[in-house]
């Protein structure tokens, strides 16, 4: 059942369409499907599968609701998506800014919004990765503007030392902004996963 949710997010996810009206309904109040329209430049009739599909999947959520004459208007919102993502997770659960893991409870009781979480996460690093690369390409010499990027590790470890691993990597992205003597500051975006091989 959950392979199915989230082999259906990741194929929503990988639609530049889905990703465009993400970016456009930022706004908490919601925007109209005209108004949505516009700001991806896709005609509107092309959009109602795509915002249907993405309110059924949890993706947008509908604000408001107006009555203009005989004809219901829906303003759709995917605020709580792109803002809030990791930290509604977060704040569900008690004590996570201390390093307290998510429980396998909790992960079967939100495992939709968990993938809907780490899908978005991963398509926005993506889609920077990407743009990095196009950057470099056209000129070489911006190696030094390259914001993106990853690395892999498997080390074998015992249940104290990825435990301890884990709390060390929360302690080092929490005190790295209280260290930074630096002024030109911008966002970073980090997204730590782990699993092991069954």
């Amino acid at each position: 059942m959950m392979k199915n949710v989230i082999s259906q997010l990741a194929k929503l996810m990988a639609d530049e369409k889905i990703i465009a009206i993400l970016k456009a309904t930022k706004d908490k109040k919601g925007l109209t499907s005209k108004e949505i329209s516009k700001k991806v430049n896709i005609p509107t009739n092309q959009l109602y599968y795509s915002v249907k599909k993405m309110v059924d999947e949890g993706l947008l959520e509908v604000t408001q609701k107006k009555n203009i004459k005989n004809f219901q208007e829906f303003y759709y919102s995917s605020y709580k998506m792109t803002h809030h993502s990791s930290k509604t997770l977060s704040d569900t659960i008690d004590g996570i800014e201390d390093g307290v893991n998510i429980s396998a409870k909790w992960v079967e009781q939100h495992s939709k919004e968990v993938a809907q979480w780490i899908l978005y996460e991963t398509q926005q690093f993506l889609e920077s990765m990407q743009a990095d690369i196009k950057e470099y390409g056209s000129d070489p010499q911006q190696e030094v503007n390259i914001h993106a990027g990853a690395f892999s590790s498997s080390p074998k470890l015992s249940r104290e030392a990825e435990t301890k691993l884990l709390e060390d990597i929360l302690l080092l992205i929490e005190n790295a902004p209280k260290n930074d003597q630096g002024k030109d500051k911008k966002t970073i975006n980090l997204l730590v996963e782990k699993w092991s091989q069954k």
